[in-house]
């Protein structure tokens, strides 16, 4: 079974499971709750099997979470939660791999392969004093990129404060280990924010609450 254990020794606000999709959505759909239903569902969705199997990846991952007896519903925003209503979700995927965070407060979640280049958007995204930090990076594609992710993950976790990625500011450390990065996040109406981001598997993936 492909889910991938996180350690999240460093994101103790939040649990997250990791799933790389080698299975087609049938498969997927047998390993959740309600297969049948939720394949003919994923199939009326989405027309890319692509598309089914990561929807059906983290209903397959939802089984492995202490949440496993819920759903995962949308609000009108398009943005996820559980039908037992006590816990929060965010949902991300990237080529190949879907990703859930399950927090006990609002939570945003997301992940990047390490391969891809944010440096080419920064100018749709970074602020002028984040640019200037970035620059002063030993090495900024990679920083970018997990800035990238910080961002998406704020937004995620409060997108009625943001219109745009530049609406969020970050700033960030790494810790002694140095596969983790802690960010400060501010939105412009002054509300705060943390985020952390770590690499696995060849992913960077950040998660951010209150």
């Amino acid at each position: 079974m492909p889910q991938i254990t996180i350690d999240t020794s460093n994101i103790p606000f939040a649990q997250i499971y990791l799933w790389k999709i080698d299975e087609s959505p049938e498969e997927l759909a047998q390993l959740t709750a309600n297969g049948d239903s939720l394949l003919g569902e994923a199939c009326r969705m989405f027309t890319l099997p692509k598309r089914r199997c990561e929807w059906l990846a983290t209903r397959a991952l939802l089984q492995h979470t202490p949440c496993k007896g819920s759903e995962i519903l949308y609000h009108a925003n398009g943005a996820p939660h559980l039908s037992c209503g006590s816990r929060h979700i965010s949902i991300s995927h990237t080529q190949g791999y879907a990703a859930i965070a399950i927090a006990d407060t609002p939570v945003g979640v997301d992940i990047e392969h390490t391969s891809r280049n944010a440096t080419r958007a920064i100018e749709a995204f970074l602020r002028p004093d984040e640019l200037g930090l970035l620059n002063s990076n030993p090495n900024p594609a990679a920083e970018a990129l997990r800035l990238w992710t910080a961002k998406e993950a704020a937004f995620k976790l409060a997108p009625q404060l943001a219109t745009v990625l530049k609406d969020i500011a970050a700033q960030g450390c790494r810790d002694d280990s140095g596969n983790s990065y802690s960010y400060n996040i501010k939105y412009r109406n002054g509300t705060t924010a943390r985020c952390v981001s770590k690499t696995v598997d060849g992913l960077v993936i950040s998660c951010a609450v209150y």
